[in-house]
């Protein structure tokens, strides 16, 4: 049996195994509020765990970036080889060319890039809610929506129908949703907000003079299919899926341009996971 590398956002069978075992460090160094906000049944490494990570791998003289590596399962009691073969599931999507991954989210990649940026230059302090979502994420966003709130109508107030929406774009026509929007829309000359009522939703300014109407998208099998074999490799079930699908909807319900303290905590500098495999990722010892 081997282990994975667990970075911020990740969907894997290997999540609760690590949660459980963190949960048990925290208590015995009487981090217990923290500890409880653990959600252990979840499969997705998300904000409040990374947040509990860095704390842990800080206790323990290791380089707090919220990256589960080989030092770190080693910290909580494991011994399995370590591997970092293949990019991850990310909040329950699977990786596809053309993203970068950014605060635990998949996002297009230029429009990342971007982002990345102005956070580097200290010019923005949020982190991204919500960014790439294939055809199928997005069905079932929608089918959980219309559940929630009643009626296609009521949903369409808060989640657009699948292949209508520009978080299912790629190559800088993307769009993400991200906390401090106006921050980071009066910060960069590259991006803009293309609707004032929802001042978290971010695109590029090469997009500007493109409609906000997009053309309905043909939605056949292959499009609207959960890929439940590539998902299985990762351990990964359709209801794990789902399970990260109300949470970006209880997400929805919330003001997405407020900071979440906990959120801005966990953000990280992104990664390109088409380099993952290429070179080792060894967590630093702060240890002298």
């Amino acid at each position: 049996m081997t282990l994975p590398v667990l970075r911020p956002g990740q969907t894997h069978g290997a999540v609760p195994k690590f949660k459980r075992a963190l949960v048990e460090e925290l208590q015995s160094r009487n981090h217990r509020e923290l500890a409880s906000a653990i959600r252990l049944d979840s499969k997705t490494y998300g904000p409040t765990t990374v947040r509990a990570t860095k704390r842990m791998q800080h206790n323990r003289q290791l380089e707090p970036d919220g990256i589960v590596g080989e030092k770190t399962w080693r910290a909580l009691g494991f011994h399995e080889p370590v591997v970092d073969e293949r990019p991850p599931v990310l909040h329950g999507v699977p990786f596809e060319p053309g993203l970068l991954a950014v605060d635990g989210r998949y996002v297009d990649k230029p429009l990342g890039q971007t982002i990345l940026a102005e956070r580097r230059a200290r010019h923005w302090h949020g982190v991204v809610n919500s960014g790439y979502r294939p055809a199928w994420y997005q069905k079932r966003l929608w089918d959980e929506a219309v559940k929630k709130y009643g009626s296609e109508q009521a949903a369409s107030k808060w989640v657009a129908r699948p292949g209508r929406s520009r978080h299912g774009r790629k190559g800088g026509s993307g769009a993400v949703d991200v906390t401090n929007g106006a921050e980071l829309d009066g910060a960069s000359s590259g991006i803009f907000r293309p609707m004032d009522w929802e001042p978290w939703h971010m695109q590029l300014t090469g997009t500007r003079d493109m409609p906000e109407e997009l053309p309905e998208t043909r939605e056949g099998p292959e499009l609207t299919e959960v890929p439940e074999e590539e998902l299985a490799e990762h351990g990964v079930t359709v209801d794990d899926v789902d399970a990260t699908v109300r949470v970006l909807l209880e997400r929805l319900d919330r003001p997405n341009d407020e900071t979440d303290e906990g959120m801005r905590e966990a953000a990280d500098d992104g990664f390109d996971p088409e380099a993952i495999g290429a070179t080792p990722t060894p967590e630093r010892s702060t240890a002298t």
